[in-house]
């Protein structure tokens, strides 16, 4: 009878710990981790985030970080054990994710909202026929300026060098996202290549005129708002949303899309490869594509959005330049050259620039 008691015994530990797996792995299957940017962008993310968890029961575990950190992270796991599903990125980290082979290429049969974003933005995620990101936030630079100040509202990104904007203008180093993306704006507005040496010198030559006209080198939002709302700047390049969110809060300031070509600044999804819950993944990120999500997260970040079904309010269409024709006439930063020659450029910029 001990001996059967001993039995017993082991029987229950035995279907204790069954149950204790069991629910263990449910809640596991119930979950997708996620990485978004802090802030403002987590802010406006999260009611899109309440309404998936309450119709599908699947709780998203929101990380909040930066593509550098989680890049690194990446890197480590190398495909295994990997700590996220899905993270929101910038064009230079899908590219230097999808080199290093962590990204899963996207199954739209599972994500049927990503065949309808724009087939200009895409194209850039894609490789050998395949999608490697799902975009979503299209933020474009341009030029932020103050009405009460300029006079003369410039077109384009070589206007920039005119005298009557001396004294007034705000520019950011390439090792600034902003101020890489104006490096490559005005690289391009002069024809060349970010890859060609030749035409980097010219780029620096017209940066040394555009340079005659500034007084302060901001590498940071708050600071290019600081600057804007003590009026010690009345011109700088910066993104859309940024701006006109600033305009609906009551800083006298405007935003023009250069007729040379805006810079795409464009947050994208990525699916991680092995991603530890992919069936999860793949119905959050069907729903951060659909068109609802897209029109909610736009009304409150003032960007123009990736699904060519978004809904815009009448306040986001007399502002953001959106559709097919606008999102291919972007100009985008070549990030397989500009990663590795980022720092020279800064240095450079340094040196002859004299910030």
């Amino acid at each position: 009878m001990k001996r059967l008691g001993k039995y017993a015994a082991a029987s229950v530990a035995l279907i204790l710990l069954l149950v204790l797996v069991s629910c263990s792995s449910g809640e596991e299957e119930k979950s997708v981790t996620i990485g978004v940017y802090g802030g403002d962008w987590e802010a406006n993310i999260g009611e899109a985030i309440d309404s998936f968890e309450k119709e599908t029961g699947i709780k998203v575990n929101v990380i909040a970080g930066t593509d550098a950190e989680w890049y690194m992270k990446m890197r480590a796991a190398d495909g295994s054990n990997v700590p996220y599903d899905l993270l929101i990125l910038q064009p230079d980290t899908i590219q230097r994710a999808m080199s290093a082979d962590l990204l899963e290429p996207i199954d739209e049969e599972k994500a049927p909202h990503v065949a309808e974003l724009y087939n200009s933005v895409q194209q850039r995620f894609e490789k050998d026929g395949k999608d490697y990101a799902a975009a979503f936030s299209m933020g474009q630079l341009g030029i932020a300026y103050a009405p009460n100040a300029v006079e003369n509202v410039p077109e384009n990104w070589l206007d920039l060098a005119d005298e009557e904007y001396q004294g007034q203008l705000g520019l950011s180093s390439p090792s600034y996202s902003a101020g890489l993306q104006f490096f490559s704006g005005v690289t391009q507005a002069l024809g060349g290549e970010e890859g060609n040496p030749e035409d980097i010198d010219k780029t620096f030559e017209e940066l040394k005129k555009i340079n005659k006209n500034a007084v302060a080198y901001p590498d940071n939002p708050g600071t290019i708002q600081t600057l804007l709302d003590r009026g010690e700047i009345s011109i700088i390049p910066f993104w859309d949303g940024r701006i006109f969110a600033l305009q609906d809060a009551g800083m006298d300031i405007d935003f023009v899309y250069p007729k040379d070509g805006a810079v795409a600044a464009v947050a994208s999804w990525a699916m991680m490869k092995n991603a530890p819950h992919e069936d999860n993944a793949y119905k959050l990120l069907d729903y951060l594509s659909s068109p609802e999500v897209h029109s909610m997260f736009s009304e409150k970040s003032y960007y123009g959005m990736a699904n060519e079904n978004t809904q815009y309010s009448d306040a986001i269409k007399d502002k953001v330049k959106v559709g097919e024709d606008q999102f291919a006439s972007l100009k985008w930063v070549d990030y397989e050259v500009s990663t590795g020659k980022v720092s020279e450029w800064t240095n450079r910029w340094s040196r002859e620039l004299g910030e």
